[in-house]
């Protein structure tokens, strides 16, 4: 089966997910350092620079699940994006898989989650992954 992620995240399954129960993983478990590894990678390329995840929200419904994180130095510094390509934004104020693997299909850096709801439509995924 696979499982698709969100980022502030998502496949369709074979299940029928809307009945299912969401949860969050506990920190330190395998399946959140897995979710948090998919997010890793772009992130680190885009930011150029290594990071750990400070988690605000991460719901999972069956093979969906919807995170909203803040990128820290490895660390746990704040990230210095006047060193980053998003120096503009921060001046402007915008900041404030296959098997059991995880695939991540959208994600994007700023404070506003007002794409959640288009993705959550878009990719027919359960509502409750925002709750």
């Amino acid at each position: 089966m696979t499982k698709s992620l969100l980022f502030t995240l998502c496949c369709l399954a074979a299940i029928n997910v809307h009945a299912q129960r969401p949860y969050t993983p506990a920190a330190g478990s395998a399946e959140r350092k897995a979710i948090m590894d998919v997010l890793r990678g772009p992130c680190e390329a885009d930011l150029r620079q290594k990071v750990i995840f400070r988690v605000q929200h991460l719901r999972i419904v069956g093979p969906w699940a919807l995170a909203r994180v803040v990128p820290l130095r490895p660390n746990g510094s704040d990230i210095d994006y006047s060193k980053t390509k998003y120096r503009d934004e921060l001046e402007e104020g915008a900041f404030d898989g296959e098997g059991d693997s995880w695939r991540l299909l959208e994600w994007r850096f700023g404070a506003s989650d007002t794409e959640v709801p288009i993705w959550l439509e878009k990719y027919n995924a359960p509502e409750s992954l925002n709750r």
